[in-house]
């Protein structure tokens, strides 16, 4: 991960120990897994080996997502599914979130367009997780959370494996964050520099803040079919800096699926409290 800088200190200023989900899945130290198949004997870690097929994180279709639109009367729903992760902790909590989800409002999905669209759901506690719009048909590559808090999900599409979405929450790891934010949001480089956490140089095609606390992007790859385009959000508070970002790889007329998950990952960047 871009943020993992020299020496493991780095992994968190307040828990300087624990790893995160990044850094563990490349280790192997698989501690704790919540979705081994039954009758599957491989030991923690051993993922690397196994079939594409088997690869995969379960994600099992658990109620719906109501949405409420100001452009249209009545509250419409979409299906959501529930990620089975991985959890390099302690604690794994269940999949199934503890009761229903509010009513999303303002979210901007035609009602011709909502069978093509599904909710993805990670359950991180008995009131909070990460909730993820995409395809309905895309499936679950990667879900992991690391030991200081750090989430990463990755999804693709089954049929085309380039066309895919990766979602990154550095949890606890305040250098990481302070990194990250540097990298990303074009004033605050000098500021990460300062707390001495160099930024990582990133090729930017463009970048736009939206607001103090987003900012839109598009990578710069020449020549390619493909696009990189995502969103980034800090929140930085005395004692607590976040930073969460999704980004995605589609071709150029996929734009107006691409925008929909990024306006969707806009109005819910980080902890999704239920």
């Amino acid at each position: 991960m871009a943020a993992v800088l020299t020496l493991l200190f780095t992994t968190s200023l307040s828990h300087p120990k624990e790893m995160s989900a990044d850094e563990q899945h490349e280790a192997g130290h698989n501690q704790t897994s919540a979705d081994l198949k039954p009758g599957n004997d491989s030991a923690p870690g051993s993922a690397g080996n196994e079939p594409e097929s088997e690869s995969k994180q379960p994600a099992v279709q658990c109620g719906v997502l109501k949405l409420e639109q100001s452009s249209e009367k009545g509250i419409r729903q979409i299906p959501l599914y529930c990620i089975t992760g991985k959890f390099f902790g302690e604690d794994v909590p269940n999949n199934i979130p503890h009761r229903e989800f509010p009513v999303m409002k303002d979210i901007s999905l035609p009602a011709e367009e909502l069978t093509r669209w599904g909710a993805f759901f990670l359950n991180e506690g008995s009131s909070h997780g990460y909730l993820l719009l995409a395809p309905r048909n895309w499936e679950v590559a990667t879900a992991e959370t690391g030991m200081d808090g750090s989430v990463k999900i990755e999804m693709r599409d089954p049929a085309n494996p380039r066309m895919h979405l990766t979602y990154l929450d550095v949890g606890a790891c305040q250098g990481c964050a302070i990194g990250k934010i540097g990298s990303y949001f074009p004033n605050m480089q000098k500021w990460a520099d300062e707390k001495g956490f160099m930024p990582e140089p990133l090729a930017f095609e463009s970048r736009t803040e939206l607001n103090g606390h987003l900012v839109r992007y598009t990578l710069n790859k020449e020549n390619e079919p493909y696009r990189t385009t995502g969103m980034a959000y800090r929140q930085v508070e005395q004692n607590n800096t976040q930073f969460t970002m999704l980004e995605l790889e589609a071709p150029e007329d996929k734009a107006e699926m691409t925008q929909a998950m990024l306006d969707f990952f806009a109005k819910h960047p980080s902890m999704f409290v239920y």
